[in-house]
């Protein structure tokens, strides 16, 4: 059993700069604004080759009667609480510039509740000049308290061993080896990640596959804002599901917090086997889901499209909806539409089956015969027209150049007068021939150079 550990504490204390520190990563926001973080963010660290998983969650506050009905505010502290709840210890994070507050003796509260074992880390000593204010936190009668710097990196070490010696009194050796067999069970590791508009169902989609609440959803656009990742195991493969914001118009981005979030949003796309494309069925196909569509595209990066929210559509306009969507995307050959309902958990097996499928086909591996073949063969149905020089283009033979994307080497004479209509013709043949529709093909030109240039000059 690889050791939970959740950060908790007020807003703007720095659980999300530790949590960046630790795991290496920009995967939590950070901000001055408060309560930046909404969701639980799962990262993983190593000490002493012993691997860590680290919980970033969302600031915790008093709850006033008015937001009651505060349904973000509600959601975001429902997952702090289960962090708790699945973690094996807590560090319990605060602030040594603001001193002691109120809140922490609340947030306390809630921690002691769960019968927790907890490390007190008083952050932003680097701060203070005034050491009676971090005297103050003693009263929380803590054992293990460490004074750290997460900006100038001081403390570390010692907060490091002590989370190493932890977890050895914590987690037996028995349920390490149990979990640790469990785990080689999967062999296939499939990461797919979901990008779209803001509220086209993302995050519901994914509760749905892991059936159950992880991440906040609501009708509220823009609620996700970290990139979140969740898995599933099923049948010896781990879907490693990630959450992405959703992307807005340029002229509607309204904060910089909303403005990083989309960047990272873009970056994760690369990082994926998959990425899956959600547009919202009740509302039309705009120019902002082409733009996304597009910009999947040029990342070369395996996808398909989910139309979410399926079930508000009337049987009688279904086949209407299904046309008008063909239509705005018929500039996209051979990629799979499907019609879902997260609310619902609806087409949910097709989607997983449809995802196994993809996968197998961007590992497929091609022979430089089979390839060549196939480049004659779209020659000879579409010959190749003269370059601007006038001279012929020639194609001589194709080989494969890695999987994933699959990547193409062509090569013969003029191919640099190749056109970009002749080039999208041969992807797509490419594709037809292959048999695998699903996976975009990246083609690259080789010019042969004539080794006996050099004597005719």
């Amino acid at each position: 059993m690889i050791p939970i550990i959740s950060l908790i504490g007020r807003s703007n204390v720095g659980k999300s700069s530790l949590f960046n520190l630790l795991t290496k990563t920009n995967s939590s926001l950070i901000n001055n604004k408060e309560k930046t973080t909404r969701d639980r963010n799962y990262g993983f660290f190593v000490i002493k080759k012993k691997n860590f998983c680290i919980i970033d969650t969302a600031g915790i506050d008093f709850f006033k009667k008015k937001e009651k009905k505060n349904f973000l505010k509600i959601e975001s502290y429902n997952q702090t609480k289960f962090a708790i709840k699945e973690s094996n210890f807590v560090i319990f994070m605060v602030d040594a510039k603001e001193g002691i507050q109120e809140l922490d003796f609340y947030i306390l509260k809630k921690i002691r509740k769960e019968n927790k074992s907890i490390i007190l880390v008083i952050n932003k000593i680097d701060k203070i000049s005034n050491k009676e204010k971090i005297i103050d936190f003693y009263r929380f009668g803590i054992k293990k308290i460490y004074k750290i710097s997460v900006s100038h990196k001081k403390g570390l070490s010692n907060l490091l061993k002590e989370i190493y010696i932890s977890s050895k009194k914590i987690i037996k050796e028995k349920e390490i080896k149990t979990v640790l067999s469990n785990k080689l069970n999967y062999l296939i590791k499939i990461r797919i990640c979901f990008i779209g508009k803001p509220n086209v169902g993302k995050s519901s989609l994914i509760n749905s596959l892991v059936n159950y609440n992880r991440m906040i959803t609501s009708s509220i656009p823009g609620t996700t804002r970290d990139i979140i990742k969740v898995s599933l195991n099923n049948k010896n493969i781990e879907y490693i599901f990630t959450d992405t914001a959703g992307i807005k118009k340029k002229n509607k981005r309204k904060t910089i917090l909303e403005k990083v979030s989309e960047k990272r949003s873009i970056n994760v796309i690369k990082k994926n086997n998959i990425s899956i494309v959600v547009i919202d069925a009740n509302t039309e196909i705009y120019d902002q889901d082409l733009s996304i569509i597009n910009l999947v595209i040029k990342s070369k990066c395996t996808f398909f499209i989910v139309v979410n929210k399926w079930d508000l559509i009337l049987k009688s306009k279904k086949n209407e909806i299904k046309k008008n969507i063909n239509s705005r995307l018929q500039f996209i050959k051979n990629i799979k539409i499907i019609y879902i309902s997260a609310l619902y958990k609806t087409g949910l097996k097709k989607f997983i089956h449809h995802i196994n499928l993809v996968y197998q086909e961007s590992l497929k591996t091609f022979s430089s015969s089979c390839l060549t073949s196939i480049l004659n063969k779209a020659i000879i149905q579409h010959p190749l027209p003269t370059g601007v020089t006038g001279k012929a283009i020639r194609l001589k033979y194709a080989h494969l150049g890695k999987k994933n994307p699959l990547f193409i080497i062509i090569h013969g004479t003029q191919t640099q007068y190749v056109s970009r209509t002749y080039k999208k013709y041969l992807m797509h043949f490419f594709q037809k021939e292959l048999q695998i529709p699903n996976t975009p093909i990246q083609l690259f030109f080789k010019k042969s150079i004539n080794p006996y240039i050099k004597l005719i000059n």
